[in-house]
Formats: C-alpha cells, structure tokens, sequence
C-alpha cells in the first residue's frame, strides 16, 4: 500500500516536471507566444508526455499494476483542466486534453503489460465454478 502510494506522488511529479520541460522547451524551439495555435499544439504534446511519464513511471515503481498509471494519467488530466480554466484557450483544447492524457496513460499500461491485479500477480482461480 505504502509502495503505491509513493508510486502515484513521485510519478505525477515526473510527469508534471516532464510536460513542463517539454512545454518551455518546444514553446522556445519554435518561438510560440501564449495565445497561438503553435503554443497550444505544445501545450497538447506536453500533456501526451506528461500523462505518459506519469503513468509509465507508476508502473515501473508499483510492479505493473495498471490502475497506478490510469489514476496518474487521470491526475495529469485533472491539471490540464486545471489550465484550461485558469487562461483563456480554444475550445477545441479540451477535447485535446482528455484525448492526449488518456492515450498517453494507457500507451504506458499497454506498453508495460501492466495487469489489473496488484503487484503483477496472475489472477486467482475462484472456488467455485457454476
């Protein structure tokens, strides 16, 4: 429990430290101010990244159990929202942030093969059959 837990808070500081190295990075790369259609393009990458990282690197630390990096995917959605409604954007941004975050955390669950049971273990049989 203690170990998921630690998995889901040093992840989600990755990917925040992720989507905001790429989103500085790719704004001054290609010389986008705030409210272009460049900048926001980034901002959505950034998020992909982001949403990536997060879920990849709760994965890894909390031995593949796939609800780590859906819920870290989902707290990186949570702060894309959280900027969308703190500046004025393009409506089109939303839909950008729920489909760049989700297929960002669910690449890193296919990738790694996480499972749905904790600690990557094989499901167990049940006792009965009907």
């Amino acid at each position: 429990m203690l170990r998921s837990l630690l998995a889901v808070i040093a992840a989600i500081v990755a990917g925040l430290t992720a989507a905001k190295f790429i989103e500085g990075g790719l704004a001054a790369v290609f010389n986008a101010a705030f409210p272009s259609a460049a900048y926001q393009g980034v901002l959505v990458f950034s998020w992909f990244v982001g949403a990536f990282t997060a879920a990849l690197a709760a994965l890894y630390i909390g031995r593949r159990w796939a609800p780590l990096g859906i819920l870290c995917a989902a707290a990186i959605l949570l702060l894309a929202t959280m900027s969308l409604v703190a500046q004025p954007m393009s409506w089109l941004m939303w839909p950008g942030a729920l489909l760049a975050t989700t297929i960002g955390g669910f690449l890193a669950v296919r990738i790694t093969g996480a499972t749905k049971t904790p600690g990557g273990q094989a499901a167990k049989e049940p006792l009965f059959d009907d």
